[in-house]
């Protein structure tokens, strides 16, 4: 492992930690899991600072419709390994079964927020159907398997566009709005790795999630830009680069779930691990990465935006960061 890799990945961790949570919002999660991804040997102080977090989150905090947002899968690991009690997580689930489900059979995340009231996001396919996997699995309660894995296959059905897969699926007028956005192309992706590395590889649903696990990065693969970035919309030349959906890429390609079904094109995965470390300033942060983009009918927002610093590009880049270390021979072909 070389001590330029080392040195970037200890900056992103210590800047990361900068970004305290006490409240939940969209991303804030991988950011927790790229966190607790890194070894001890780099983030011990970090974890333990993250541990804390919670805690302060599940005794002091009023509970709230943005509870179903905190780090579902992290808490439910805090907890596997003794980190954490279990209040913690039955916080975390209590929060989920007071959602409101829509029509369609998928749960609105947020129902409190103009915008998230009455459909479905991409992103909550990394924040939610894993953790119930794991949360099922670990108290073995099938039924919550069975909700997360149904969650991630309804949820990848209703926002099926031509281009891919887009942002939002509005549950008023049955349809979604069309728009392949990248960056929420790599949150279901890498919420599928994570959902197969919690499931039962004999579940009768494997093949459909590894299915759609491959159909995604292929066209992940199809569509990245020759500086190894993607656009923010797949398929549109007049959408401008941004730099997170090549760390999904990464951490999801170099996953050893994924490994033992799909290969990733060499020169693909090289441009993304270029990109990525591209991305990561000397201080830390990881610049590049399309800041919030909320639900919307016309495609303008998603073609231009604005880029900022952000819990969830920090967190995406450490999941991939991870996938390197655990990986030294990559860096080095």
């Amino acid at each position: 492992m070389s001590a330029d890799f080392l040195t970037t990945y200890e900056a992103v961790i210590d800047r990361t930690g900068r970004w305290r949570h006490f409240s939940w919002y969209w991303g804030d999660a991988i950011e927790i899991d790229g966190m607790l991804d890194a070894p001890p040997t780099l983030a011990e102080t970090p974890r333990a600072g993250i541990v804390d977090q919670l805690l302060q989150w599940c005794d002091k905090a009023p509970d709230n419709f943005d509870d179903p947002l905190a780090p579902g899968l992290g808490i439910a690991h805090l907890v596997r390994d003794g980190e954490l009690p279990e209040r913690v997580l039955d916080r975390f689930l209590g929060s989920i079964d007071r959602l409101p489900v829509l029509p369609c059979g998928l749960p609105a995340l947020e129902p409190h927020r103009l915008a998230f009231r009455f459909g479905f996001c991409i992103d909550a396919l990394y924040h939610l159907p894993p953790a119930l996997v794991a949360v099922g699995a670990q108290r073995g309660q099938p039924d919550r398997i069975e909700a997360g894995v149904a969650m991630m296959l309804r949820g990848l059905d209703v926002l099926r566009c031509p281009a891919g897969w887009s942002q939002w699926y509005d549950d008023t007028v049955e349809r979604n709005n069309g728009i392949a956005w990248s960056r929420g192309v790599g949150w279901a992706l890498l919420g599928l790795v994570d959902l197969l590395a919690e499931l039962s590889e004999s579940h009768n649903r494997v093949g459909e999630l590894e299915d759609s696990t491959g159909e995604m990065l292929d066209r992940l693969a199809a569509t990245q830009q020759p500086d190894g970035n993607w656009r923010g919309v797949l398929d549109d030349d007049l959408a401008a680069s941004e730099t997170s959906t090549a760390a999904f890429f990464v951490a999801a390609a170099l996953h050893p779930r994924v490994r033992s079904f799909w290969t990733a094109p060499t020169a693909v995965l090289h441009g993304a691990i270029g990109a990525v470390l591209d991305s990561c300033d000397p201080s830390g942060l990881v610049t590049g990465v399309s800041s919030d983009i909320l639900p919307a009918w016309e495609i303008d927002g998603y073609r231009e935006f604005t880029c900022e610093p952000s819990p969830w590009g920090q967190g995406a880049a450490l999941r991939a960061l991870a996938a390197l270390h655990a990986e030294p021979g990559t860096l080095a072909e």
